[in-house]
């Protein structure tokens, strides 16, 4: 969702075309039939939405593009696989005069190891990603600044937010204080759930403040 509620990008595995077939994904050297995606975009019509429009091939150069985040200008962070495609790769496609161009991969995402799930600050001042990068132990969560337009070193969120399971899937909240995200973790079973139900493999949702590591930022940039 942008951050004005006006427009949503999301993720597809449609048809590109009337009568074609669900697209194929091929992301992690695998091949996966049926769940591939393409950015479609809709916006606010009344009460209601327009009808979805696939976002032009420049942007959707893969048919494993995945987890759009909205910045405040229209700027669209999303994933897709690197060129070695054991890997996924962060991009931002500006957005100008009602028209994305030409994606271009975030500078602290090189493509040697696997960066997922963008959750960018609506004035693009931070991002929150999940990777692989040393000293992930699966795929943890990271964040990102950026000064005076220029992106910093992604910072490991630490073990206490990141377990030794996947954390992943970031979103922020609208103040952009507090990050949601997935977590395989165990945790303490809720009233009436089994250890089977609760622990199963799948990921949960979970919360925690960001403010330790965006005051912390603040003071330092001052």
């Amino acid at each position: 969702m942008s951050p004005d509620g006006q427009a949503l990008v999301f993720i597809s595995n449609r048809p590109k075309d009337t009568g074609g077939k669900p697209l194929d994904g091929f992301f992690m050297g695998r091949s996966f039939p049926g769940a591939g995606g393409n950015l479609w975009r809709v916006t606010r019509q009344g009460g209601g939405w327009s009808v979805p429009v696939r976002l032009a091939d420049m942007v959707n150069r893969s048919d494993s593009s995945f987890a759009p985040s909205v910045a405040a200008d229209g700027a669209l962070y999303f994933m897709h696989p690197a060129e070695d495609p054991t890997h996924f790769r962060l991009y931002r496609a500006a957005y100008m005069g009602g028209v994305y161009q030409e994606p271009q991969p975030l500078p602290f995402s090189d493509g040697t190891t696997t960066d997922v799930d963008p959750a960018v600050a609506p004035d693009e001042s931070f991002v929150v990603f999940g990777s692989n990068r040393a000293p992930a132990r699966q795929i943890d969560l990271f964040i990102v600044f950026r000064d005076h337009g220029q992106w910093g070193t992604p910072i490991h969120l630490g073990d206490v937010v990141n377990s030794a399971g996947s954390d992943a899937e970031a979103r922020l909240s609208p103040d952009h204080r507090t990050l949601y995200f997935a977590s395989d973790r165990l945790s303490d079973m809720p009233p009436g759930a089994t250890r089977a139900d609760w622990d199963n493999g799948k990921y949960n949702i979970w919360q925690v403040s960001l403010a330790p590591w965006l005051d912390a930022h603040a003071k330092l940039a001052r």
